[in-house]
Formats: C-alpha cells, structure tokens, sequence
C-alpha cells in the first residue's frame, strides 16, 4: 500500500477554502466599492499618504475582487498568493496601529469591527486556508455532491463568520477614537 503525500489532496480540501476566501474577498471588495467615501475614511484613519489614497481606494477593492476572480478559476494557485499577500499586508497594517495604541475600525467592509489582536490573529489563520486552496487538488472529479459540500461548507463558514465577529463587537465600545 502507497503512502498519502500531499503532492495532491481531496478536491474539497482545496476547493472549500478556495471558494470560502473567494466569498470573503467578493463581500470585502464590493463592500469598500460600494462605501467607498468610508473606505477613503479608514484609509485616512490608517494614515495612507494623500498620494496613494486615490489608487488604494478603488485598487484595493479591485484586487480583493480579482482574487475572488482567481480563487475560483483555473488560476486558484495565483488567487491564493493574492488572499495571502492582502491578509499578510492587512495583518501588519492593523499590528503596527494597535502597538501604537491607535483605536481604529478595521475597515475590512461591512459593520465597524475595532481592531484588535484577535483580528491579526484572523488574518494569519485565514493566510492558512490560502495555503490549503493553493495545494493540487488528486485527479477526482467533483461530483454534484461535492459541489454541494462546498457551497454548505461556505455558507457555515459565512455564519460562523458572522457569529465571530459578532462576539468582537460585543468586546469594545464601537465608538473609534485615534491616540495622538
């Protein structure tokens, strides 16, 4: 008998966290294009110089979208770099403003959520399923049961996501105030 390698995995241990990420970034992005006056305010709030801040406010958005693009399409390898450089950019943004004291809302999309270590700590576990939509998925077929495993596993994710950051909200006041 062989021994597994994880040259190649179960298709749905890849396509789960693919198409979980592909969601959150679809969510962060259109969320920020569609607020986008708020979004220019959370990167004034995360002290992006003025030069930038017109790129980063609609190309922000745009990359999180082509990396929900990405993670589902034949280029998921390519998709999952992106996920994990964002998060990895995004962790270290709010990192640097909590170890400077600054109260700031996350400005992931959506709700004010505060930063918080917990966030940081999100952000590398989500740099995690990155990782395992970037692994190669073994030469099976996804069948119609498959396809439906994944779409209840992105709806599960999606509330206990909703449920997680629910929990954080209820942690702080949701008034955002910046130490000078």
């Amino acid at each position: 008998m062989a021994t597994p390698t994880l040259d190649a995995v179960d298709p749905l241990l890849v396509w789960i966290p693919a198409a979980w990420l592909a969601a959150l970034f679809a969510h962060a992005g259109l969320s920020k294009l569609l607020d986008s006056p708020m979004f220019l305010q959370h990167l004034g709030a995360y002290r992006v110089p003025d030069r930038a801040l017109g790129l980063l406010q609609h190309g922000l958005p745009l990359a999180e979208l082509a990396v929900a693009a990405l993670l589902l399409s034949p280029w998921r390898s390519l998709g999952s770099l992106g996920a994990a450089g964002l998060l990895a950019t995004y962790a270290a943004a709010m990192a640097t403003h909590l170890r400077a004291g600054r109260r700031l809302d996350c400005g992931c999309g959506g709700e004010p959520l505060p930063l918080s270590w917990a966030l940081v700590g999100r952000n590398l576990g989500l740099m995690a399923l990155a990782v395992a939509a970037s692994l190669t998925p073994a030469d099976r077929t996804m069948t119609l049961a498959d396809h439906a495993v994944t779409a209840a596993a992105v709806l599960l994710g999606s509330l206990l996501w909703a449920a997680f950051h629910q929990v954080l909200r209820q942690q702080r006041p949701t008034r955002f105030v910046e130490k000078h």
